[in-house]
C-alpha cells in the first residue's frame, strides 16, 4: 500500500466479508487488525488478495497420522486455529498451511493438534520432497508392524490348534499391542476429540476379541487368540498395500522434484540429489535420464520428452542454447546443462504446488459422504452390539460364538474407501493432466467445466498465435521509428511486434501505458500516441481508416495495420464446443478482429470491459473465460473457471484455476473433469455397496450358507479400500 486509496480499497474489501466486526488499516506499518464473529481468515485474505493486495504470509508443511475419512475434520481444525489463513490435507497425511507469521508459527501448530491426540511432525528443509517422505515414513511403519504380525501369527496359530492356549496368549501379545498400536492410538485420539473413525473399529474389534479370549482362558473356556491376531495381521497386509499404491500415485509427479543428477564439481562428475543443485551448476544428462533442473543446454544434443510442459509426446531436437524443463526425459544423445533454475523454483515446483492444491477438490456429492461418514461407525458399532444380541438372547448361541459374530461386524466395516473416492479419483486425473502440460490448480474446476454454459475466448495469443506482423504503414520513415522506440517501452504483444521496426534509437521520456488502449511518451522532444482507434480520436484532432492509429503532438497523422496468425486448433476447439451446446463468444480488444469462427465477437473491449462481460453472462449460467494468463488476469479471475493458454515457464504469474499449453486442450480437460466425476461416482457406488454385502455377512444374515468369521471379515475389509485405489488409478 502507497496512499490513503489503498487504505481505502483494502478496508472496503476486508469489511465486505460476512463476519467481519471492524478492520483498521495502518498505512505507515502496511499492517491491518481485523476483529471477526463466526468469519474465517482464509475469507479475509482471499478477499485482500482479489483486490490486488497480498497479505505477508508464511508456509509449513506436517505430517499428520491420520485416516482418510479424517481429512476434512483435520482441515477444518486447523483453519479455526488463530492466525491459520488456509490448509490443505492430503488422503496421505501432508498437510500444508499457509498461516500469519505474527500471530502463530509451525510449532504452535504441532503442539495444537499433537494435544487433540495427533501424532504430527513438522517436515523441513528445502531438499526433501513432503509427498515422498511421509509416503516413505508411513509405508515404512506398516511393514515395520506387518513383519511382527507375520512372524508371531503362525506362532500363534500353531500353539492355538495344538492347544497350548497359553503360548498362544504369549505369542499373540506382540501383535495386539506392536502391530495394532497404531489402530488403539488412532481410536483413543477419536475417543478424545469425541469423534469415530477405521482406528476405533479395528482397535475395538480386536480388544473385545482378544479380552474375551484373556478372560475365556481364565475361566476354563474357549479361546481365539489366533481369529485376532489373524484379523490385525490381514489389516496391516491391505493397509500396506494400500499405502502402496497410494503411494505410486501421489509422487507419480511429486517424485521427479527429487532424482539422482550427475553434476560436474572441480572438473569430475559426482552423483547428487536434484534438490541439492544450485543455480550455476552444470549437469550432465544421458539418454533415458530425467533432467534435474531448468536451464540452457552448453553443450551436446539430443532428442527431449517435454509432455509435462508442451503436451507434446514427441521429442523435441535440443541443441546449445536450447531451454529444457526439469522432469523432461532425454530420450536419445547426451546433454551438459547449465542450471538457470533449481529447487522449488523449478517449473515442475511450481506444477507440484498446483497439483497439492488442485487434490484438495471439495466436489458437491462429498457432502452427502461426509454426512454418512460422521454416522457410519457408530451405526456399524449398533450393528454389531444387535448382532451380538440377537445371537446370544434369540438364537441362544454360546458366549464366544455370539462375540465372534459381533467382532466380525466390527472388522468387516471400515468408512475409509468413502473418505478415498473423491480425493484418488482427483488425484490420478490431475497427475495425468499435468503428464500432459495441463496444470490444474483448483480440482472443483474440473467438474464447473463440465456444468458451464457459457465459454468467452480473449483473442491474442488464445486463439491466435500471439505473433503479430505488421502489413501496411501509412506514417512516414521518421515518424515510424519513433513509433517503434516508444512501443518497445511496452509488454504488448502487438506492441513488440511494431518495436521490431525502430531503425535507431531515440530519447523516450514520460512513458505512459494505457492497458488495453495505447501508449504515450515523449519522443526526441514530440508528444507521440499510438494506440487504438477510439482511444487516439479521443486524444487527438484529425481521422484515421487503421485500427491502430498515430498522433503526433495532438494531430493524427497516419496508422499502422497488423495482423496474426490463428492457432490451428482454434476453430477445432470452439467447434466441438459449439456442438456440445455451449455459448461461445470471442472478447477482444483489436476494433477489427477479422475472425470467421461462427460464433458472436465483442470487439474493442478494455480489460474492464472484458470482466463486466463476464459479469454479464454468469448470470445466464456458469461462465469459463479463457486468456492468456497475464493481460485477462481480471477476466479470468472473475469467472467461475478461469483458464490461462500459455506456453511461458513461470506459471506463479498467471491467473487461472488451470493453465493449458492451448486450446485445444481445453476438450481434453472436460473429458478428465468427467472422467473424474464418475470414478467418484463410481467408487461411492462400489464402498456403499461393498460394506453393506460385508457387513451383512459378518453379521450372520446368511448363516450357515455363508460366513465370514473375524479374521477374514477383516481381509475382506482390506480389499474394499485398495480396489478403491486401484479402480482410481484405472484410465
Amino acid at each position: 500500500m502507497h496512499c490513503a486509496t489503498c487504505v481505502a480499497t483494502v478496508s472496503r474489501s476486508v469489511s465486505s466479508v460476512k463476519g467481519v466486526v471492524d478492520v483498521n488499516v495502518n498505512l505507515a506499518s502496511g499492517e491491518a487488525k481485523v476483529s471477526l464473529s463466526n468469519a474465517k481468515l482464509k475469507d479475509v485474505v482471499e478477499a485482500i488478495r482479489k483486490a490486488g493486495y497480498d497479505v505477508l504470509t508464511q508456509r509449513a508443511t506436517l505430517k499428520v497420522s491420520l485416516n482418510p475419512e479424517e481429512v476434512e475434520r483435520l482441515r477444518e481444525e486447523i483453519e479455526e486455529m488463530p492466525g491459520v489463513v488456509k490448509a490443505i490435507v492430503n488422503v496421505d497425511g501432508v498437510v500444508y498451511v499457509e498461516f500469519n507469521p505474527l500471530s502463530t508459527n509451525a510449532e504452535a501448530i504441532r503442539e495444537a493438534l499433537e494435544k487433540e491426540g495427533y501424532k504430527v511432525s513438522v517436515l523441513a528443509g528445502e531438499e526433501e520432497v513432503p509427498e515422498v517422505l511421509a509416503s516413505r515414513r508411513e509405508l515404512r511403519g506398516y511393514l515395520y508392524a506387518l513383519a511382527v504380525g507375520v512372524a508371531f501369527t503362525p506362532l500363534t496359530l500353531i500353539f492355538q490348534y495344538t492347544g497350548l492356549t497359553f503360548l498362544a496368549l504369549l505369542f499373540s501379545l506382540p501383535v495386539q499391542l506392536y502391530s495394532g498400536l497404531r489402530f488403539h492410538l488412532g481410536a483413543w485420539r477419536a475417543f478424545k476429540n469425541k469423534t469415530t473413525n477405521m482406528d476405533t473399529l479395528v482397535s475395538l474389534a480386536s480388544n473385545v476379541g482378544w479380552l474375551y479370549s484373556l478372560y475365556s482362558f481364565l475361566i476354563g473356556g474357549p479361546t481365539f487368540f489366533d481369529s485376532i491376531s489373524l484379523l490385525i495381521t490381514f489389516v496391516l497386509a491391505g493397509k500396506t498395500l494400500e499405502a502402496y499404491l497410494k503411494a505410486k500415485s501421489t509422487n507419480e509427479i511429486a517424485g521427479l522434484l527429487s532424482v539422482k543428477a550427475h553434476v560436474l564439481r572441480e572438473g569430475r562428475e559426482v552423483e547428487v540429489d536434484s534438490s541439492k543443485l544450485e543455480v550455476g551448476d552444470v549437469v550432465v544428462v544421458r539418454a533415458g535420464e530425467t533432467i534435474p533442473a531448468d536451464g540452457v543446454v552448453e553443450e551436446g544434443m539430443g532428442e527431449v520428452e517435454e509432455a509435462i510442459f508442451t503436451g507434446e509426446v514427441r521429442p523435441s531436437r535440443k541443441v546449445k542454447g536450447s531451454p529444457v524443463i526439469a522432469g523432461s526425459t532425454l530420450v536419445s544423445g547426451a546433454l551438459k546443462v547449465y542450471v538457470t533454475r533449481a529447487k522449488n523454483r523449478t517449473y515442475l515446483a511450481q506444477v507440484v504446488q498446483a497439483l497439492r492444491e488442485a487434490q484438495n477438490a471439495k466436489f458437491p456429492i462429498q457432502k452427502l459422504v461426509d454426512r454418512v461418514s460422521q454416522v457410519f461407525v457408530p451405526a456399524i458399532i449398533s450393528i454389531a452390539v444387535v448382532a451380538f444380541l440377537v445371537w446370544k438372547l434369540v438364537m441362544g448361541v454360546p458366549t464366544y460364538e455370539a462375540v465372534l459374530f459381533s467382532v466380525a461386524v466390527l472388522a468387516g466395516a471400515c468408512p475409509c474407501p468413502l473418505g478415498l473416492a473423491t480425493p484418488m479419483a482427483v488425484l490420478t486425473s490431475v497427475n495425468k493432466l499435468a503428464k500432459k502440460g495441463i496444470v490444474v490448480r483448483d480440482g472443483d474446476a474440473m467438474e464447473k467445466l463440465n456444468q458451464a454454459k457459457v465459454f468467452i475466448f480473449d483473442k491474442t495469443g488464445t486463439l491466435t498465435k500471439g505473433e503479430f506482423k505488421v502489413t501496411k504503414v501509412t506514417v512516414d520513415e521518421e515518424t515510424l521509428n519513433a513509433v517503434a522506440n516508444l512501443e518497445g517501452y511496452s509488454s504488448h504483444p502487438i506492441a513488440k511486434a511494431i518495436s521490431k521496426l525502430a531503425k535507431r534509437k531515440l530519447k523516450v521520456e514520460n512513458f505512459s501505458d494505457f492497458p488495453g488502449e495505447g501508449v504515450f511518451g515523449v519522443v526526441e522532444g514530440k508528444s507521440v500516441i499510438v494506440g487504438k482507434k477510439d482511444f487516439v480520436l479521443r486524444n487527438c484532432e484529425g481521422s484515421g481508416e487503421e485500427s491502430i492509429l498515430v498522433c503526433v503532438d495532438g494531430k493524427v497523422v497516419g496508422g499502422i495495420v497488423v495482423e496474426d496468425e490463428l492457432r490451428e486448433d482454434a476453430v477445432t476447439t470452439i467447434r466441438q464446443l459449439v456442438k456440445q451446446g455451449k455459448e461461445v463468444y470471442v472478447a477482444t480488444g483489436d476494433p477489427d478482429p477479422k475472425l470467421d469462427l461462427g460464433v458472436k465477437v465483442f470487439s474493442g473491449l478494455s480489460p474492464d470491459e472484458k470482466v463486466d462481460l463476464v459479469r454479464k453472462m454468469r448470470k445466464k449460467g456458469l461462465t469459463v473465460f479463457v486468456g492468456d494468463g497475464v493481460n485477462d488476469a481480471q477476466a479470468i479471475r472473475e469467472a467461475d473457471v478461469g483458464i490461462a493458454v500459455s506456453s511461458g515457464t513461470d506459471i506463479a504469474k498467471y491467473a487461472g484455476d488451470v493453465i493449458v499449453p492451448s486450446v485445444y486442450s481445453i476438450l481434453e480437460l472436460e473429458r478428465m473433469g468427467r472422467r473424474t466425476v464418475k470414478k467418484i461416482k463410481e467408487n461411492l457406488a462400489w464402498a456403499f455397496a461393498y460394506n453393506s454385502v460385508l457387513v451383512a455377512i459378518a453379521s450372520g444374515l446368511f448363516y450357515p450358507a455363508l460366513y465370514l468369521p473375524p479374521e477374514y471379515s477383516a481381509l475382506a475389509m482390506s480389499l474394499n479400500s485398495i480396489s478403491v485405489v486401484t479402480w482410481s488409478l484405472v484410465s
